[in-house]
């Protein structure tokens, strides 16, 4: 088992970085605070943003009304290709949980940049990867322990601090309540847990920011290592 888990899947990481950039300079910039609703399940229009920084939430919206939290996007992301490549209506909603810095691209201009830098197969492995993650997600919820599926969830979203494998900072914007929502636990299972976690010299928290001060020992957690 690693020491540590892989960190959650960008699409940046799939691509050399000539043709992220080429994806990073084209269509145009928009800069998105937080809160916005970027897109609507359901909703036919098919821009595609190419995420630069910041963070978004996935959710899904059922008829009862009961609103599901599905995932986290982050700069390197790409949000809404889907529905630009089959044409389909959007699967989910979108919406910004810290300000976002993004380019927005025209269906037609993002699937003729993905033939014409032959990205299809990085598209594939992305979106494979992206399943993968899903998969593991549903196993942990329904077997592991809410310590465990927690400590795993911030070592996936975790961003390493530049020469330092053993910090990170987890900057989302993210309540406790919909942190709650993304490991299948309750708000007051997840307070718990994370005051454990401060007590135990793993992190500590500042206006809805993480600092992962022992990944190593969040791993041993995640993953019974000790």
């Amino acid at each position: 088992m690693p020491v540590t888990s892989p960190a959650q899947a960008s699409f940046v990481d799939f691509v050399p970085p000539a043709d992220w950039a080429a994806l990073a300079t084209a269509g145009q910039l928009r800069r998105l605070p937080a809160g916005r609703v970027l897109f609507l399940q359901e909703a036919t229009e098919s821009e595609v943003l190419v995420l630069l920084s910041g963070s978004v939430k996935v959710f899904r919206t059922e008829m009862n009304g009961h609103q599901s939290l599905i995932g986290i996007r982050l700069g390197g992301d790409l949000i809404g290709e889907m529905a630009a490549l089959n044409g389909t209506p959007r699967s989910a909603g979108v919406a910004v949980l810290r300000p976002v810095e993004a380019r927005v691209l025209t269906a037609e201009r993002f699937n003729a940049l993905i033939t014409a830098r032959g990205l299809d197969r990085a598209l594939h492995r992305y979106h494979s990867a992206r399943v993968r993650e899903s998969d593991e997600q549903r196993v942990e919820i329904a077997l592991l322990p809410v310590r465990q599926r927690l400590a795993r969830t911030l070592l996936r979203l975790a961003h390493r601090k530049d020469g330092d494998e053993n910090r990170a900072v987890l900057d989302l914007g993210l309540p406790q309540d919909a942190l709650g929502q993304l490991i299948g636990a309750s708000r007051n299972a997840v307070v718990a847990e994370l005051t454990l976690l401060r007590k135990a010299g793993v992190l500590r928290t500042e206006h809805r920011r993480m600092y992962l001060t022992d990944l190593a020992r969040l791993a041993e957690i995640g993953y019974e290592l000790s």
